[in-house]
């Protein structure tokens, strides 16, 4: 098909102005005629846009130009002729490759997402600095404070009693990690308890006068330590960074992988954690409690509490099946289990 011509329009670089041009095809090369004059272009100077089912193929100049032949059919017969079609392109032509592309697809996204990226998570979270986790909870600390939260209403001798409770249930092993503290707070939500990624426990009045026992508190803190001792909350980090950077190198934007990082330490508290990692800490603070001689009915009396009043809070609670979070009966059934 050397020497063939195709009528067709060239689109000048950056711009949406065309003109009709045409293009003589040569073995290896191209020779554009427009109307400022003619130019030959060897073929490995060419882009080529890929071969996708029906869609018209194009060529780009090393300027920018782009070129659209009127005539695709003879083109592509031309063009195979010198190149070999794309993976995508050969793949078309067989439909149970098109099925197998698929289901590999779908194959090695579930285990990205499943298996890599919580094993990924794990493995940078446990190796990131300590100054990393300082600097999220800073973060995370004010923009809890934005969103409401106030100093603790409590009397200052309680506070003082929380303090020591708080000190004395810290593992053994860990009360030489100077990150663990805690801060006793007024949550405009109720009761709750969360923990930052740099050691931070934040602990609601609400939650503190919802438990009968210091012992009841105790659960709570450690099922909290719990969180720290596995970094969930720098996995969780670690892994939203990691599918938003995936997203956008998929989709070819990198220019906002900072502020995704950025985004993503500083949302830190809305991330719920994983069903692995909930279970995870309540299974560290059954074994403390039970270590350190604590009634388990303590546990399961905070828990119970926090289970009814977050029936009361959510009207909108969506099925246990599509919760982060362990079913509230099945966390209490571990825990009699336990305690018997």
């Amino acid at each position: 098909m050397s020497g063939c011509d195709l009528s067709g329009y060239y689109q000048y670089p950056g711009r949406a102005a065309r003109e009709a041009a045409r293009l003589t095809l040569h073995d290896g090369a191209v020779t554009l005629h427009r109307a400022s004059g003619d130019e030959t272009y060897p073929l490995a100077a060419l882009t080529v846009s890929e071969a996708l089912g029906d869609i018209p193929l194009s060529l780009t100049f090393a300027d920018g130009g782009r070129f659209a032949p009127g005539d695709d059919k003879a083109f592509r017969q031309w063009y195979f002729r010198h190149r070999r079609p794309g993976l995508v392109h050969r793949l078309e032509q067989h439909k149970r490759g098109v099925v197998a592309m698929l289901l590999a697809t779908v194959l090695v996204g579930v285990f990205y997402v499943w298996v890599l990226l919580p094993w990924l998570s794990g493995v940078i979270a446990h190796q990131l600095p300590v100054s990393i986790e300082q600097q999220l909870g800073r973060y995370s600390a004010a923009y809890l404070e934005e969103q409401g939260l106030t100093e603790s209403k409590l009397s200052t001798a309680r506070q003082q009693q929380l303090q020591t409770l708080f000190r004395t249930v810290i593992p053994q092993d860990m009360r030489d990690q100077t990150g663990l503290r805690l801060r006793i707070m007024h949550f405009p939500l109720g009761a709750n308890a969360l923990m930052l990624p740099d050691g931070t426990m934040m602990l609601s009045d609400q939650l503190v006068r919802l438990a009968k026992s210091d012992d009841a508190l105790a659960a709570v803190m450690l099922h909290e330590i719990g969180h720290y001792r596995y970094r969930h909350s720098m996995q969780m980090v670690v892994r939203s960074s990691l599918i938003s950077i995936t997203l956008m190198w998929v989709m070819g934007d990198v220019s906002g992988i900072g502020d995704t990082l950025l985004q993503s330490a500083v949302l830190v508290n809305e991330m719920r954690f994983s069903r692995s990692m909930e279970s995870e800490a309540d299974r560290f603070a059954l074994e403390e409690m039970q270590r350190q001689g604590r009634p388990l009915s303590a546990m399961l009396q905070i828990f119970t509490a926090l289970g009814e009043e977050g029936k009361d809070d959510d009207k909108w609670a969506i099925p246990d099946w599509l919760s982060t979070h362990p079913a509230m009966q099945e966390r209490l059934e571990t825990i009699r289990n336990a305690a018997q």
